[in-house]
């Protein structure tokens, strides 16, 4: 064989091994190609898939609720989970099909405080559902719901198996609640609001609180008040019975015998006598320079008593607190720690008090007992009956949290609640009633069992919020959600003065942003300082509620409870890793 004829036959085998190579090669990019857009083509059908099972589980548990049937539960879960994902275009198709019975599960989660873990249980018998599972399937169940390839045929590979799963649940929340127990908090339940919430309601008002304690009874006082009636001698012979009724610049006189004279002293020591009398009745006070004037003792002529005071003047009456004590049988122990009959009967007689500016000067009974009570003892240690009475507004505060903790146990959240109450004579300004805990009956029970300045009188809004944070700080549980619940009557002003205060509000606000604690606050009443509470919310990315002043309790109740529903009810959804 020549040269020419070897070097011809070894381009031809070169040429061949080219051909084959080429052929590998294109195979190989051609298997690359295929690998890449269907590798391409699942993964995007799978994050199709997963946004919608994410979607659809968020909307099923938006509809888990602890207060319906469970077969409602599911059926109203069931259909916004098909909904939703109906709107989510996978690979091919424009729209998620979800099998209803299948595809979506329901579980309960509750809170282990031994282990201080989450447990689950699946299935339509853990009851009642607070979590959801949904899974956004292509697969043979049910039929070939297989993705169908592009270029994974050439190979034998016609369709992908794909799916995702999410799970959803309403994110266990630990709250303190911050409540407002200074003094102020029972003033629409005295005589200092009857300008603007009527008279008529501050007396039905003090009445049903005299029933809440029992309707007690001391000496001959009445519900209603009434002047004190001093009663003289008993009638013997020609001697007659006389009774007396005080009314500071004038006296009513009742004999059993006809009246003939009465002798009037009035502040000062001045007197003024009246005569030529007709009848067994009357009414006298000073006349003329004595108009108006202070009686402080008088004496009745009538039949032959005469001989019962000097100068046959009659009989004698003063009214001195004690006299007026005795005449309204007062001479029982006081009932309470602080507080006494005597300083009772002074504080009914003092001029330029609510009480007498609603016509009750002098006026005796129990209407005016309450308002004494709620006006100069308040405190838990001076009249330690007082929270078992409809005080105002924080009696509807209390029903609202009554009907708050309620609603949360009934919706079975796995919420945990702590309370806080300020203000406290203690370093700290506040008390931590109790820890975050599931036990929410103890939360309402310790609130109903607190009164208007249960501790002391002062507004310390920022010591309540300091003790709130750091149990939430030091007790929230992981994967919680962390908030706070402040409420406030009024105005800042402790510790030292509202500036002072204030700062101590917004540091704390800060705060509690920084670790991540949302606040929600409610202002009750026209003297509430609505714009602190506003700021406080803004800090936390929290809600403020305005509840306004000068509206009947009824709607001051109706309007909390309306608030602490919303609260009750806004629960944050959150997406759960498997289970």
């Amino acid at each position: 064989m020549n040269h020419f004829n070897v070097f011809k036959h070894q381009h031809s085998q070169r040429r061949g091994v080219v051909l084959v190579l080429t052929a590998v090669v294109l195979i190989v990019m051609l298997g690359f190609v295929a690998f890449t857009v269907d590798t391409g083509l699942i993964q995007l059908t799978k994050t199709q898939l997963q946004a919608a099972a994410d979607a659809s589980a968020l909307a099923g548990a938006m509809e888990l609720s602890g207060t319906l049937d469970a077969s409602t539960v599911r059926a109203n879960a069931r259909t916004a989970a098909v909904d939703i994902a109906k709107l989510y275009r996978n690979g091919d198709r424009s729209s998620v099909s979800l099998d209803p019975i299948n595809d979506i599960t329901f579980g309960k989660i509750a809170w282990n405080s031994k282990t201080q873990t989450y447990q689950y249980s699946w299935g339509d018998a853990a009851i009642p559902h607070n979590v959801i599972k949904v899974r956004a399937m292509r697969s043979t169940t049910g039929g070939d719901n297989r993705l169908p390839l592009v270029f994974a045929p050439i190979f034998g590979a016609q369709k992908a198996d794909i799916g995702a799963e999410a799970i959803a649940t309403f994110q266990p929340r630990d709250m303190v609640v911050v409540l407002d127990f200074s003094s102020s908090m029972r003033y629409d339940s005295t005589f200092m609001r009857a300008g603007v919430l009527g008279q008529a309601f501050i007396e039905s008002n003090l009445q049903t609180m005299w029933t809440e304690l029992g309707s007690p009874v001391y000496g001959n006082l009445v519900f209603a008040p009434k002047y004190a009636t001093l009663k003289g001698v008993a009638a013997s012979g020609t001697i007659p019975h006389i009774e007396v009724t005080y009314k500071r610049s004038s006296v009513s006189v009742v004999s059993t015998s006809n009246l003939t004279q009465v002798r009037l002293q009035f502040s000062g020591n001045s007197t003024q006598t009246f005569t030529g009398l007709s009848g067994k009745t009357g009414t006298f006070s000073g006349t003329g320079g004595n108009a108006s004037k202070v009686i402080t003792a008088c004496w009745v002529k009538s039949g032959t008593n005469g001989s019962l005071s000097a100068g046959n003047a009659g009989e004698q009456f003063d009214f001195s607190s004690t006299k007026i004590k005795t005449a309204l049988g007062l001479t029982m122990p006081y009932p309470y720690p602080a507080g006494s009959w005597d300083e009772y009967i002074q504080v009914v007689q003092t001029a330029g008090t609510d009480m007498a500016d609603a016509g009750y000067r002098d006026m005796y009974g129990y209407m005016t007992w309450l308002e004494y009570l709620q006006t100069n003892h308040p405190y838990y240690s001076d009249t330690p009956d007082l929270w078992k009475t409809s005080e105002q507004p924080v009696g509807a505060m209390k029903d609202a949290v009554t009907l708050f903790m309620d609603y949360l146990k009934q919706m079975q959240t796995q919420d945990q609640v702590g309370l806080a109450v300020y203000s406290h004579p203690s370093a700290s300004g506040a008390v931590l009633e109790h820890g975050l805990s599931a036990n929410l009956d103890q939360i309402k029970n310790t609130t109903r069992q607190r009164q208007a300045g249960h501790y002391m009188g002062g507004t310390n809004i920022g010591a309540g919020m300091k003790v709130a944070r750091e149990e939430l700080v030091a007790n929230a549980r992981q994967r919680s959600f962390r908030m706070m619940v402040v409420m406030t009557d009024g105005v800042a002003n402790l510790p030292n003065n509202t500036t002072i205060a204030k700062k101590l509000v917004i540091d704390e606000a800060n705060l509690a942003a920084a670790n991540k604690i949302k606040i929600l606050t409610i202002s009750l009443g026209a003297l509430a300082d609505k714009a602190l509470m506003q700021q406080v919310a803004n800090t936390t990315g929290g809600v403020h509620f305005n509840i306004p002043g000068g509206i009947p309790i009824s709607d001051v109740r109706t309007q909390l409870q309306n608030v602490f529903r919303e609260i009750a009810g806004s629960r944050p959804l959150k997406l759960i890793s498997g289970q």
